[in-house]
């Protein structure tokens, strides 16, 4: 199950869309309005995943219709290779982006049947065949499929550096995140702060970032893939929407190895392009 240490490691909305949706859903999962999509099921066709219940597949994930928070998490699968039930709540607006209107019967179904109940009533949850557990919060399930994949380093400080670097990135969302821009409706202003972001802001960040590195030859920790490749290349390649953010880290070989590496690897590849077209 654990991808091998020489494995070769194997993207459609605008910026401003895609990066403001993406900032919604940090909210949404911490807010009740958002709680209530439609349900559909799709499947997770690189992965192999099971479109029937995690019976066909070791693993069920439970999200919404979008990448979101649970991206990275699917990614893993698709490097791992491994079958899951890729399980989505769609969302429909009354009117586009008015949340007052969204529509989310059956996920107001399933949170009344207790199933988000080990979520605090939220998303995502990860499930697991033929036992009783649960787990939520995207960071732990990030984590936990890491550690049965093979992908937290080979040792235990290999894996406490994996730890640190997903929180420096949290840091750096965290300030992104920060600025509002989903809410914001001067066009003019958005820009401005985005071009900020990705001139000025952005940079210095990820240079402080690839002067920590401890990996080599193309990876972040150690020199094997780990849960840090993943989310370096999430953030660097599948958090912007289309936006080309390669000149932000120019000057950071360690990255540009990692995002290089990463996307040679086909079956993540393969994900990123046969996924699901979403909203965020």
């Amino acid at each position: 199950m654990a991808p091998s240490s020489s494995m070769k490691p194997r993207r459609s909305r605008g910026v401003g869309v895609a990066l403001s949706a993406c900032c919604a859903v940090a909210c949404w999962t911490s807010q009740d309005a958002f709680f209530g999509f439609s349900a559909s099921s799709r499947a997770a066709r690189t992965a192999r995943a099971a479109t029937s219940g995690p019976a066909e597949g070791q693993y069920r994930l439970r999200y919404f219709d979008g990448k979101g928070v649970v991206e990275t998490a699917r990614m893993l699968f698709a490097i791992a290779g491994i079958d899951y039930e890729d399980k989505r709540y769609s969302v429909t607006f009354g009117t586009p982006g008015d949340f007052t209107t969204i529509s989310r019967p059956e996920f107001d179904a399933d949170k009344a049947a207790g199933r988000m109940d080990v979520a605090m009533g939220k998303v995502p949850i990860l499930e697991n065949a033929g036992s009783e557990f649960m787990l939520p919060q995207s960071k732990s399930i990030e984590r936990y499929l890491a550690r049965k994949f093979g992908m937290m380093g080979s040792t235990e400080e290999e894996g406490a550096w994996v730890d640190a670097i997903g929180e420096h990135l949290r840091d750096i969302n965290d300030v992104y995140n920060k600025k509002g821009m989903f809410f914001m409706k001067d066009a003019e202003k958005k820009a401005e702060l985005q071009k900020t972001w990705f001139e000025q802001e952005l940079p210095p960040m990820l240079q402080n970032l690839e002067k920590v590195l401890p990996g080599s030859a193309g990876f972040a920790v150690g020199s094997t893939l780990s849960l840090a490749d993943v989310q370096l290349y999430k953030l660097l390649k599948d958090t912007y929407g289309d936006q080309d953010i390669s000149a932000a880290y120019a000057s950071c070989p360690k990255l540009q190895a990692i995002v290089s590496k990463l996307q040679e690897h086909q079956g993540l590849q393969k994900w990123i392009a046969e996924r699901p077209k979403t909203m965020f």
